[in-house]
Order: C-alpha cells, then sequence, then structure tokens
C-alpha cells in the first residue's frame, strides 16, 4: 500500500548522488551533468553543497540551460523555481531567440566560469526517515522542487526525489489498477 511507503524506503543515500560545491564553474556543472547522464540511474540533478558540506539546493537541466542563456532568461533571484516571465520581453520571442542565436557560442563560453551557486535551485525544506510518501509529494509540488534531502540527527543523509515517489506510484498502479481495469477491458 502507498500509505505504508516511507522516505526511508524511497531516498538515495547522499554519498551516492553527484554533487558539486557552491563555487563550482557553470562549465565543470554541466561537464558532470553530461556524464551523469549516462549512468544507470540516470541522475537528473547535481547536489550543491557548502564548504561545510551541508546540502543548499540542486541543478536541474532547466538550471544549467538558463544559466549560459541571456540574462533575460536567467533567474531573477537565487532560488527562483520553474517557469519565469520575461521582464519587458512579454512580444516577439522568436525576434529574441533569433538574436540569442547569432551569439549563442560566445554567450555560452562568456558563463561557464560564473559559479553555480547563483544558477541553483535553493532547497529550504527537509524529510526525516519515517516521513510519508504522501507529506513528501506535498512538499516538492507545493514548492515546485524535484527532491528534497532527507536529515537525521541534523545531517543530511540522502535525498528522495520525485521521480522515485512516482514509480512507487506507478508501480502501485500497474499492481493494483491495472489488473482489474485490464478485466474489464477483456470482457
Amino acid at each position: 500500500m502507498l500509505d505504508n511507503h516511507t522516505v526511508k524506503d524511497l531516498y538515495v543515500q547522499i554519498d551516492d548522488y553527484p554533487n558539486v560545491m557552491t563555487g563550482t564553474p557553470i562549465g565543470h556543472a554541466i561537464y558532470i551533468m553530461h556524464h551523469v547522464l549516462e549512468d544507470q540511474h540516470k541522475y537528473r540533478n547535481i547536489l550543491v553543497l557548502d564548504e561545510e558540506d551541508q546540502l543548499k539546493g540542486y541543478l536541474s537541466l532547466r538550471d544549467l540551460i538558463r544559466a549560459v542563456g541571456p540574462e533575460y532568461m536567467q533567474k531573477k533571484k537565487l532560488g527562483t523555481k520553474g517557469n519565469q516571465p520575461l521582464h519587458g520581453f512579454e512580444q516577439d520571442l522568436s525576434a529574441l531567440s533569433l538574436i540569442w542565436q547569432e551569439r549563442f557560442t560566445n554567450m555560452l563560453h562568456e558563463e561557464l566560469a560564473k559559479p553555480v551557486l547563483d544558477h541553483m535551485t535553493l532547497i529550504e525544506d527537509s524529510v526525516s526517515l519515517d516521513d510519508s510518501l504522501a507529506k513528501c509529494i506535498h512538499i516538492m509540488l507545493d514548492r515546485d522542487v524535484l527532491m528534497l534531502p532527507v536529515v537525521e540527527n541534523n545531517e543530511v543523509i540522502g535525498v528522495v526525489r520525485l521521480v522515485d515517489c512516482f514509480e512507487c506510484i506507478a508501480v502501485h498502479v500497474e499492481q493494483v489498477w491495472l489488473p482489474k481495469n485490464k478485466k474489464a477491458d477483456d470482457e
């Protein structure tokens, strides 16, 4: 049953997760992400740790691509999540993309040395090993984040990811809902 699943059943240990420090250049983070995507676990984010190895945030593919794009596409403030309006550019976005296209390589190279700290998604909430699947999903959807740190004795020991919560739901659907509905379709 889904009601019995806890963070303990879902989380990825911190030592198993790809990470960078807050001062790591964007170029190095892009390199790591490219190679992490080849991994069988398909990590889609990189954790960002501070000098005391405390989890501060993560870098998603969106964060990394936005970081090397034109300034009007970059985050307006640290921790901004999701789709952001283009301030003052509501008109012809196709014209803007053409301007970006002409300078894309130069702009990319200009941004690669900047630290990931300025482009990561902040993580402000956490969960414990005994917290429920429902609590994790609620926080992630409410805060628009893809993962949450798992904390035990004031130390981050891992993360629970939205993709793992979805996997848990999907397995339940395949085991419980699908067989009942497949029988109805066969009749």
